[in-house]
Formats: C-alpha cells, sequence, structure tokens
C-alpha cells in the first residue's frame, strides 16, 4: 500500500479530484488530501469516499512576496515603537495607540497602492500564495508520492517530493496561467513558475488533447497523458428513461422545446449574448431554461425581463443536486455550451457541462472551438457554431432545431456515452499512475 499526498487550494472539492482518489483508494492505497478551509482555522476529517481530507485554515496563508513582507516589516516597527513609548512614557500611552493606528492605516493604504502597482489587478493581488501553507501542513503527512491538482500547489508539492525523495504528480485542471481574470504581470508570475516547477513532476496530466498539446509546446516536456472531466452517472439515473423534469417545474406544454444552459452564472462565459439571442430566435417552439447558481444570475434575470421573456421564453431554475442533474438534463432537447474564446482556457474549454451532457445522451449546441468541435460535431453528438454575437448564437440555436437530427444525435450518443464516462478514463488514470508506484515497490 503506498501513502499518496494530493495538494489543492480549492474549498469546494472538484469532483476530478474526488473520483482521482477514490481510484486510488479502491485500489488498496491511501489518500491524504490537503485542500483550503471555509475559516481561519485547520480541520481534519474523513470523506465518505474514504478521503482523509486536511482542511487548511486561512490564517495559514501568508503571500511571500516582497510587498506584503515589506508591509508586516513596517507593521512590527511600528509595533516596537508603540511599545517603547508606552513603556517609557506611560502617561502618554493613550497617544502613541493613536499615532500607531494612524500609522497603520496609513501602512495599510500603502500596501495596497503598492499591491496594484506590483500586480496591476485590483480584485486579485498574489496570483500563487499557497506554498507556506502547503508545505508547513504537508510535512505532517510524509508519503510515497505527491500530487498537485493545479498550479497554486505546484510549488509547494515539488518541495515536498523533493525533500522526501518521491515521485511528483501535477494534474493541470487548465492551462493556470491564461486565465482571463490575470493582468500580464500574473500571467508573466504563473507562467513562470509553471515552467520552473513542471520539468519536476514525473507525470503530468492534462484535461483535453489541445490543453495537453499547449503545455508540451510550452515547456518542452513530453506531451501531458489527456484525462478528460468524464462522469460515470448514479445508480439513480435511468439512460433508457424519459425524463420531464423541467417542464413539470415551469408547468411548460409538451410542444415547447427546451434549450438548456446548465452551470455557474458567471461573466466573461457569453451568458448576457445568449439571453439578448432568445430576441432573435426564429424558431417560435423553443424556450431556453438557465439552470444553474451564481449572483450573476440576477444580471441575466434582469436582462430578461427588460427583453420581455422572463417567464415566456426564457426561464430560470436553481441548481440542483448532482444526484439528479442528469434527470434534469435529460428533460431538454438540447444543450448550449455558448462560452466565448475570452482566453486560451476558454478557446480550448471542455467544461464539465459537456461531459453532463453526454451522460444525459442530451445532443449539444456548441461554440465554434478546436476541443468542443472534436466531441460534438466530430463525434456526431450535435451541432456546432460561431458564437461571436447574439445574432450569431440566434442563428446556431434555429439552424440546431431546423436541422431536425435529433433521434441521430442521440442514438450516437447513447451508443457511445461510455468511452466519455469516468470509467473509461479511470483505466488511463490508473495505468499511469500504477508505473510510478510500481517504481516504488522496486526500489
Amino acid at each position: 500500500m503506498a501513502h499518496v499526498l494530493m495538494l489543492c487550494h480549492d474549498q469546494n472539492l472538484d469532483r476530478r479530484v474526488v473520483a482521482q482518489a477514490v481510484s486510488l483508494i479502491t485500489r488498496g492505497h491511501a489518500v491524504r488530501l490537503l485542500a483550503l478551509s471555509h475559516d481561519g482555522d485547520t480541520h481534519h476529517e474523513q470523506t465518505p469516499e474514504g478521503i482523509a481530507l486536511s482542511r487548511i485554515g486561512l490564517n495559514f496563508i501568508i503571500p511571500e512576496n516582497l510587498t506584503y513582507t515589506g508591509y508586516m516589516k513596517r507593521q512590527y516597527s511600528f509595533n516596537d515603537v508603540l511599545n517603547w513609548g508606552a513603556n517609557r512614557y506611560p502617561n502618554g500611552q493613550g497617544m502613541f495607540q493613536r499615532l500607531f493606528n494612524y500609522a497603520s492605516r496609513l501602512n495599510w493604504a500603502l500596501y495596497k497602492a503598492l499591491l496594484l502597482m506590483r500586480y496591476r489587478n485590483r480584485e486579485m493581488h498574489d496570483p500563487l500564495p499557497f506554498r507556506h501553507a502547503f508545505v508547513r501542513h504537508g510535512q505532517e503527512f510524509p508519503s510515497d508520492l505527491v500530487q498537485v491538482h493545479d498550479l497554486p500547489a505546484l510549488e509547494a508539492g515539488a518541495e515536498l517530493a523533493a525533500a522526501w525523495g518521491v515521485p511528483l504528480v501535477y494534474d493541470a485542471h487548465e492551462l493556470y496561467p491564461e486565465q482571463k481574470s490575470f493582468s500580464a504581470v500574473q500571467r508573466r508570475i504563473c507562467s513562470k513558475a509553471e515552467a520552473e516547477h513542471i520539468k519536476k513532476a514525473d507525470l503530468v496530466f492534462a484535461v483535453n488533447e489541445s490543453i495537453g498539446d499547449e503545455m508540451a509546446r510550452r515547456y518542452q516536456i513530453a506531451k501531458p497523458v489527456t484525462l478528460l472531466n468524464a462522469i460515470d452517472p448514479l445508480p439513480d439515473f435511468d439512460p433508457a428513461a424519459r425524463y420531464d423534469l423541467l417542464r413539470e417545474k415551469l408547468s411548460l406544454p409538451a410542444e415547447r422545446r427546451i434549450l438548456l444552459f446548465q452551470g455557474g452564472f458567471a461573466p466573461h462565459r457569453n451568458l448576457e449574448t445568449l439571453i439578448q439571442a432568445m430576441a432573435h430566435v426564429k424558431t417560435n417552439d423553443v424556450d431556453l431554461v438557465m439552470m444553474g447558481f451564481g449572483a450573476f444570475g440576477d444580471l441575466l434575470k434582469a436582462k430578461a425581463s427588460h427583453l420581455k421573456l422572463l417567464g415566456k421564453r426564457i426561464h430560470f431554475l436553481p441548481a440542483v443536486p448532482q444526484s439528479e442533474l442528469l434527470q434534469h438534463s435529460a428533460s431538454a432537447d438540447i444543450g448550449i455550451i455558448p462560452y466565448p474564446h475570452v482566453d486560451l482556457n476558454s478557446y480550448y474549454c471542455t467544461p464539465n457541462k459537456l461531459f453532463e451532457f453526454i451522460q444525459a445522451g442530451l445532443p449539444i449546441l456548441a461554440n465554434d472551438s478546436p476541443e468542443l468541435n472534436r466531441f460534438v460535431r466530430a463525434n456526431g453528438f450535435g451541432h456546432s457554431a460561431t458564437m461571436a454575437n447574439a445574432k450569431q448564437i440566434a442563428r446556431a440555436i434555429d439552424m440546431a432545431f431546423a436541422v431536425g437530427d435529433f433521434p441521430n444525435w442521440r442514438g450516437t450518443i447513447e451508443q457511445r456515452r461510455s468511452e466519455f464516462a469516468w470509467s473509461a478514463q479511470d483505466v488511463i488514470f490508473w495505468d499511469a499512475m500504477q508505473k510510478l508506484l510500481e517504481k516504488l515497490q522496486r526500489v
């Protein structure tokens, strides 16, 4: 039995992380997962899947950039002056306290200004502040193999693996440096860190072929092993059943056909444009159902209301538990993935909903992009088209519903969905991991 330490900077555990941990546990290995807590304290627990989970308290996340260390150095100096003054001039303690408070406020304002100057981003500062927290907590759990999920934990994982002389596995969930929310400075910081530490990994996974090709080209490494964000349908889902939960919840007549978006409501996903597109859709019997979560949904509802389409051709439903998701997905006529090409990640995206739609047997309408074309168009799972503006999205919707190829799309998905389930990806994951674990046994 090998002891595997996994590092993940998420608070809500990605199902990809859990699936890989379960894959190891079911084959007799022990997994300790370090993730982030929702509060300041570190907590230890056992998940229902058998994962030993340690949630690192947010108080332990200490940036190591010069801007932060300079801020803390000044703050400690102010505190030393306060203590000196209060001890030497007891009667002036109140005055020294007021001076300390004033200096602290100035120091904080200076710190915020310097952060903005350094990172050029008002919303986010140090993009990689987790090394210290992961190393400090990881040292408590010497292991036979270290697996890192995404770039923020890579440096710490490399440090721990080197200290123990064990293999390092890096699972890149995306092209982390290419996120649209980063400034150019932050992208350079992330790119430099990934270029330095990815070469220390004995095994690298990527979420699709295009991202794997890009990482191999960018960092001059062997092409990562492709491991899709696939899911297995839960036992409660019957692929042969005909579900109609969306029409039932929304009291829609049977003749209305449903275009479904499911997932997080967030900027940079073309969702405002999708709402606008419904004003241009000519196919009269199509309704858009937006099923998801996030405060951005309020803006989308307001836009739909302004277009006088809310509750008429555009409907909103809250997200449902994972145990009920496929039943709801299967209740639609087609699922849409409209993500725009705002960065390389969206251009090469294969989001979770792609594999949810496939397992639900739901035909797919997707934006024209390399990986979505590979899955949707090349496999005959649906239709893809350019979605650069509202009218183009509307034309794509009209085309998809006009083609009338739904029986063929559904039939093809039903025949091949097992190829895109996690059970198929689990074989790929275990084959790659087993080779490393076998090397450990021979040492």
